[in-house]
């Protein structure tokens, strides 16, 4: 059984690119990947850690020193040499360790099983290291980067080879960072050094290996993380969210004998086929109905219901209504006010029980005419009555042209946020009308184009690259046509494939996590786009901080939000704090934390294994949330 550890911890971790957090200190599951490895070394039995550290060093030890979660006795080397590689920095531990020791890497995480099995080895005479390896090469996402093995031996136990740049199909299994050493290893480290700068512990590992001084010990499909990547941190985010889910998940005690089960029949029952939802965009409509057949004929002779809001209905309800009269539909007009007080959930039931007291059947069809708030509490109460009657959006301002409308999202306002009650439920139609958009308050058109923004920034590097050309105002109404048919090109390509934006779709949710927060606490000062706008800011910082992009991402936010005269800083007088407890009022909040829609390149959202939703930290969320102020 050993009792001293060595953990290499001075490396800048270039290939994270977290210029703000030395790589050690990067959190997993909410604690810094190196007190994750300590604290496993604690609970395997070893009583003493020697820790070399380099850069960020002094942050590290502030970090570890007197932790409330540490027994085990610490002692800091620092190593002004880290740059010169791994072996410089464990020869600068030689003088602290006399006697077999454990090596654990400062940027993995291990099960503890793993570290207990390299603790509990032992060294046979003529071995100088015993190695854990990960035969499960299949499940290796980085392979040609990886420190390949080959096994040679009985039962291939002993290590033939140690290489990056070995034969893949020569390689048996990988390094997973954990070792079991006699002090020896410093010669080889030290030949190694002399012969390259830098070196890495691999190069001695390798010269004891050809010895047959090397043995193998395995993970037997163990967990092992090399957090390398910023896909590799997001993989060991989510594996540990998985487990902790599992293991909160309650276990309720069924029947334990077949005797206590009474006769249980089971029946399934498949319904459902594809709905279409026709998108038409035709210019003066609204003022001229007769020119665009909204209602299907089967519902010609039902009660027709056009909610609308004040001020749309002083520019176009008698226009738009008294169209339809003429055309000679039973139609009637609900008003509403203006914004996002009409979304509020007490109004939900004065509205029905008015659309009720005024008479439907089965074929009535609700039009909502207006922005995205009409077009939700439409759409909504649509889904509800009868379980569900006839729907068309006939969206007036940019925003719900460009997008709130361009779905199968209804929903309303709860007390704790935006949209917390809603359903997904599909439009017969949704016919759009540019021409109104001459009539907009100016405020309404960078209000739409946040959406625009979102949708080029997230999907579409050539539709950025036009936004970023244009030299043209953003109020002219062919520019605005352009933009209006091409994001419900591009949102009608996600719908058809991830309606629900659990993949692909959720490139429409970016922006919104931190967005519609700072939206509902500013009172709706704030409006969506600008807020969403904000969201995008933020956005673009967690994915930096996460190594995802680089600063020139956030520059690029930077520049298209403000050039289309939209915000890019919180208002200083919403906290930190309560935009992080709104943000658990969200759908992609999962027990174990926040997820998100990130960006790693222009025109392009961030997956990890085909996962789109990147879950994130408080810490990693707070930092990018101060540095948006």
């Amino acid at each position: 059984m050993f009792s001293v550890a060595l953990v290499p911890a001075a490396g800048r971790g270039a290939r994270l690119d977290r210029p703000s957090t030395p790589k050690p200190l990067i959190d997993v599951g909410g604690r810094p990947i190196l007190l994750d490895v300590l604290l496993r070394l604690q609970q395997a039995g070893l009583q003493r850690a020697v820790v070399v550290v380099g850069f960020g060093g002094d942050e590290i030890v502030r970090e570890l020193t007197n932790h409330p979660e540490l027994t085990i006795a610490l002692e800091f080397v620092k190593n002004p040499d880290w740059q010169k590689g791994l072996a410089s920095s464990l020869l600068a531990a030689r003088d602290k360790i006399q006697e077999p020791f454990v090596l654990a890497m400062a940027d993995h995480l291990f099960d503890g099983d793993l570290v207990k099995k390299v603790a509990q080895a032992q060294l046979q005479a003529d071995e100088q290291a015993v190695m854990l390896v990960d035969k499960n090469i299949d499940a290796i996402h980085d392979l040609a980067d990886a420190v390949k093995v080959q096994l040679a031996g009985e039962n291939n136990t002993y290590v033939a080879d140690i290489s990056r740049t070995l034969d893949e199909t020569s390689t048996d299994a990988v390094d997973a960072g954990l070792f079991a050493l006699r002090p020896a290893i410093f010669d080889a480290l030290e030949e190694a050094l002399r012969e390259q700068e830098p070196a890495d512990l691999t190069e001695a590992i390798h010269a004891l290996a050809v010895q047959g001084k090397v043995r193998a010990v395995f993970t037997d499909g163990a967990s092992w993380h090399d957090i390398d990547t910023p896909s590799a941190l997001i993989r060991a985010e989510m594996e540990f969210r998985a487990r902790r889910r599992k293991a909160q998940v309650a276990s309720p005690k069924f029947a334990v004998t077949q005797a206590d089960v009474p006769a249980t029949h089971s029946y399934t029952f498949t319904t459902g086929k594809p709905v279409d939802t026709k998108v038409l965009i035709q210019r003066g409509f609204v003022k001229n109905p007769s020119s665009l057949q909204l209602i299907p004929d089967e519902s010609a002779s039902s009660p027709i219901y056009v909610f609308t809001d004040t001020k749309v209905d002083g520019l176009y309800g008698d226009a738009f209504v008294g169209g339809l009269d003429k055309l000679g539909y039973d139609v009637r007009r609900i008003v509403l006010a203006e914004g996002e007080e009409s979304k509020a959930l007490s109004n939900y039931n004065r509205l029905v029980e008015r659309v009720l007291a005024g008479g439907i059947d089965e074929r009535s069809v609700l039009i909502s005419l207006g922005g995205g708030a009409v077009c939700n509490v439409c759409g909504f109460i649509a889904s509800t009555l009868y379980r569900g009657i006839g729907l068309v959006h006939v969206p007036t301002t940019l925003m719900a042209q460009c997008d709130a409308a361009i779905s199968h999202k209804q929903g309303l306002n709860g007390e704790r946020g935006k949209n917390l009650v809603g359903s997904y439920y599909p439009p017969i139609s949704i016919a759009v009308d540019v021409e109104v958009l001459s009539t907009l308050e100016d405020w309404l058109v960078p209000d739409g184009l946040s959406e625009v923004i979102k949708h080029a920034l997230g999907q579409d590097k050539d539709y950025l690259d036009f936004l970023m050309d244009y030299k043209g105002s953003m109020y002219d109404l062919d520019f605005l046509e352009y933009v209006v048919r091409k994001n419900i090109e591009l949102k009608v390509g996600l719908m058809a494939i991830d309606a629900k934006e659990h993949r692909e779709g959720m490139v429409l949710q970016y922006g919104h996590s931190v967005g519609h927060p700072i939206e509902f606490l500013s009172g709706y000062d704030l409006n969506h786009g600008q807020s969403v706008a904000i969201g995008m800011m933020v956005a673009a910082r967690v994915a930096r901080q996460l190594g995802a992009c680089g600063d020139d991402m956030i520059e690029l936010h930077r520049q298209v939000i403000e050039k289309y005269g939209l915000p890019t800083r919180i208002p200083k007088n919403i906290q930190v704090a309560d935009i992080l407890a709104t943000m658990r009022y969200n759908k992609r909040f999962l027990t174990e934390g926040t997820r998100m829609a990130l960006i790693d390149k222009p025109g392009n959202l961030w997956s990890v294994d085909g996962d789109y939703a990147i879950p994130v930290s408080d810490g990693i969320l707070k930092s990018a949330i101060l540095a948006t102020y």
